[in-house]
């Protein structure tokens, strides 16, 4: 059976799932053709990339399983008799990134929230492994969890100076009628959220050894999870980062000793004391002008290289399409790379100094992948896969710290 096994981001990787996306057919049938040639030619072009992706992991001696969509699948199965697609969220996202929900931390899979509920993600790892996964999204299944009441920690996060305490919320009857009704509206309106929604991404867990850093600053890491986790992992230690977005978009550990980080991330005096950081610069987007021209119109979401005046287009994701697309004004891919080995890394431009030299220093190679529409998705090379399988077992690489944890509250 093959097993999951991932320790830490460099070991030689043996298994990997590659995301996967609709076919240029999906959008045959819409009508606006200025609309529909784009879309497709983002299919094909993000297709043709995946193919390329695949076979080189593949030359790198990698076995690659990938989420298989339903051929016949239309555009048109979302859409109403009036027209308009059904539905708040628009058209449902491909499997595409699929980091976004899922994680491998020693030797099991753990699915983080509900966009795992892709039904060929999971029929993918199923086929792949069905035994070592745990389900987190399904805190149902936790019969320790009362539900009921939001945790401390969710508290810490959407309370208000005028909410009173948490001992009030939990133990007072009338809580809620003590309330103001301004107040009252609020706090009922947050009580209608499930704690799923509040599970921390996948990609804001980053396991290096013994070591597990964990970016809750938006989200919530729940105890069950922590119990988990040292149940199936003695000796893991659980470190708290205030990063703020996925740790894949911010720094990644490509070897020991050895960090690709955006600047006033971490300071990583306790998190990676004495490791090279390679600090790298922002986009320059004053240098891709056709993001400039559309920058206003998308409010500095996404971009697709030559549709910048293609109003439809941008018309319809922007209505229909919004959970596909992200923040990229705020992404620098350069960080998002996927390592193959201990001399190799998947990288998709070749033309960054700052990289190469970096790269070069610590007896690395970068491998080009090109991954066109990362602009469109807001995804890199590490977005779209996940590693299943790499060599190596649970090392210490700070073992001065004995059983204790640390944090680091960045540059604020």
């Amino acid at each position: 059976m093959n097993q999951y096994n991932v320790w830490n981001k460099w070991g030689k990787l043996k298994s990997v799932m590659v995301g996967n996306h609709y076919t240029s057919d999906f959008f045959n049938d819409v009508k606006n053709s200025k609309i529909r040639s784009s879309l497709q030619r983002i299919a094909d072009e993000t297709h043709e990339d995946l193919e390329n992706y695949k076979n080189v992991l593949k030359d790198f001696g990698c076995n690659v399983i990938q989420p298989e969509l339903d051929p016949h699948d239309s555009i048109m199965n979302y859409i109403d008799n009036n027209g308009a697609i059904t539905g708040s969220q628009g058209v449902p996202r491909s499997p595409l990134q699929v980091r976004d929900a899922h994680v491998v931390i020693g030797n099991t899979l753990y699915y983080t929230n509900m966009e795992s509920k892709s039904d060929c993600i999971e029929e993918a790892f199923d086929s792949y492994n069905s035994q070592d996964q745990v389900k987190w999204y399904s805190i149902r299944d936790y019969e320790d969890l009362d539900i009921r009441y939001w945790s401390l920690d969710y508290w810490n996060i959407i309370s208000g100076s005028e909410w009173g305490s948490y001992k009030d919320y939990r133990n007072d009857i009338n809580y809620f009628n003590n309330l103001s009704e301004e107040i009252k509206k609020e706090a009922l309106g947050f009580h209608k959220t499930l704690p799923y929604d509040f599970l921390l991404d996948a990609p804001s867990m980053t396991l290096v050894g013994r070591d597990l850093y964990i970016d809750d600053m938006d989200a919530v890491f729940y105890d069950f999870q922590i119990n988990d986790l040292k149940n199936k992992i003695p000796n893991i230690r659980i470190n708290k980062l205030k990063v703020g977005g996925h740790n894949d978009g911010c720094f990644h550990t490509i070897k020991p000793g050895a960090i690709l980080s955006l600047k006033e991330i971490q300071t990583y005096n306790n998190t990676f004391p004495d490791w090279d950081i390679c600090y790298l610069p922002d986009q320059s987007w004053d240098k891709v002008r056709g993001f400039l021209d559309l920058k206003d119109q998308v409010s500095g979401k996404w971009w697709v290289p030559g549709e910048e005046n293609n109003s439809e287009l941008t018309h319809f994701v922007e209505t229909w399409l919004q959970d596909w697309v992200g923040y990229v004004e705020e992404t620098v891919f350069d960080v998002n790379v996927l390592v193959l080995d201990e001399h190799h890394v998947c990288v998709s431009q070749l033309d960054n100094p700052v990289i190469n030299k970096f790269l070069k220093k610590h007896k690395m190679e970068p491998v080009h992948v090109p991954w066109r529409h990362r602009y469109f998705w807001d995804g890199g090379l590490h977005c779209i896969t996940l590693d299943l399988e790499r060599e190596g077992t649970q090392e210490d690489y700070f073992p001065e710290r004995g059983n204790n944890s640390v944090i680091d509250y960045g540059f604020d």
